[in-house]
């Protein structure tokens, strides 16, 4: 076979399988080289991204395994309440209704007949060592007298106030000794209201009657709320009304930062046999095409504290 006959034969076969030209193949080639260089960079921001987020997740794992959550006092507080319910109703015969709190070890000298407890409360505790506490228990005691014919009455002697070691132990809680009695606590300052209850509502037409109105409905049943709440309030009425009439004392307004109207209500609510009641209420109230409307009832009233953080 000739040379040229050949070369005729192989481009007749190389035209049937086409390749790529030069030019194409090293356009491809850099194409590829860009995308190695710049997938470098960015591969690298990726694990970045991930390790510091990863890093930031680990470091909020620490703060919150780090804080020292305080102890659930609660049953610590209940149990000892209960006791004191129990210590100062028992008598010389049945100083056995104190098994259940005392071990059997204790002291469970009590003098009986005497004394008795119309309600308790705890004023929180105090945790001295690993499952021991401190409680301090108000109760609002009665003591045993006659009367002129020789019989018991009960007549309040006032709230005394006891601390209480209360214990847990495998078994539950107990109580580790009789209760100690104490001063009372300490009174707090009372903190600043945002509203002046005496500043009036006389700059604003129209409030004062609404509220009214309003307070009438809410707690003496008289006419319907809904004609003195805003359309998405959710305020409903005490249920039955516990009260056949309303006045109000004194009232007071602010609006606030954000431009919200809120106003503190002095109330005298009178029954049906005259007995009254004085209440005070925190409102948001709007206007709404021109007349007064109850957005919302505040829980309690705020504090100028709140207004200021």
């Amino acid at each position: 076979m000739t040379p040229e006959a050949s070369r005729e034969l192989f481009d007749g076969e190389g035209g049937s399988r086409r390749g790529w030209s030069p030019t194409l193949t090293i356009r491809v080639v850099h194409i590829i080289l860009w995308l190695l260089v710049i997938s470098g960079p960015v591969a690298a921001l990726l694990v970045a991204t991930q390790v510091s987020s990863l890093r930031v997740r680990l470091d909020l794992l620490d703060i919150g395994t780090g804080v020292e959550m305080p102890p659930d006092t609660s049953g610590a507080e209940g149990f000892a309440e209960l006791f004191i319910v129990a210590y100062l109703g028992a008598g010389e015969d049945s100083a056995e209704d104190l098994n259940s709190f005392l071990d059997s070890d204790s002291p469970k000298r009590v003098e009986g007949g005497s004394w008795s407890v119309a309600r308790t409360t705890s004023l929180g505790a105090v945790q001295v060592a690993p499952g021991y506490y401190a409680v301090t228990v108000a109760a609002e005691v009665v003591a045993a007298d006659a009367d002129s014919e020789g019989q018991p009455v009960w007549v309040p002697v006032g709230t005394r106030f006891y601390s209480v070691g209360v214990a847990e132990t495998d078994s539950g809680w107990a109580i580790v000794g009789l209760p100690s009695l104490m001063p009372a606590p300490v009174g707090a300052s009372i903190p600043e209201l945002l509203i002046d209850r005496r500043g009036g509502l006389d700059a604003n037409p129209g409030l004062e009657e609404m509220l009214s109105r309003f307070l009438a409905a809410f707690v003496a049943g008289d006419g319907e709320l809904a004609r003195y709440t805003s359309p998405s309030s959710p305020i409903g009425p005490v249920q039955p009304p516990p009260f056949t009439g309303v006045e109000i004392l004194e009232a007071g307004m602010v609006e606030t930062s954000d431009g919200v109207t809120e106003v503190a209500v002095l109330v005298r609510a009178t029954d049906g046999a005259g007995r009254a009641q004085v209440l005070e209420y925190g409102l948001v109230v709007e206007q709404r095409d021109g007349r007064w409307e109850v957005s919302h009832l505040l829980a309690v009233p705020p504090l100028a504290s709140s207004e200021t953080n």
